[in-house]
């Protein structure tokens, strides 16, 4: 699942951003790629859809957490490995 999910967590933060999934890695800071609070949030929406999983956007150490790719397909792998 690991592949699947970097795969198209990537190719959704590079269609959101309109950036090349070429120049994106696990290692990617968000705020390299410009991303702000309300492209985040419609990333990590789109991403909750697409996994049927949901990442707390309350709380705020959920947000600081998410600080690079890599951030946010661990979120997304533990959510998903919880609900299973």
């Amino acid at each position: 699942m690991s592949n699947e999910v970097t795969e198209r967590t990537i190719a959704i933060i590079a269609e959101h951003l309109n950036v090349d999934t070429a120049k994106i890695t696990r290692d990617t800071q968000l705020d390299e790629l410009g991303v702000n609070s309300l492209e985040l949030t419609e990333i990590v929406m789109e991403l909750e859809e697409t996994f049927d999983v949901e990442i707390d956007q309350n709380a705020a150490e959920a947000w600081a957490s998410l600080k690079n790719v890599g951030n946010i397909i661990d979120a997304i792998e533990k959510l998903a490995k919880a609900k299973a």
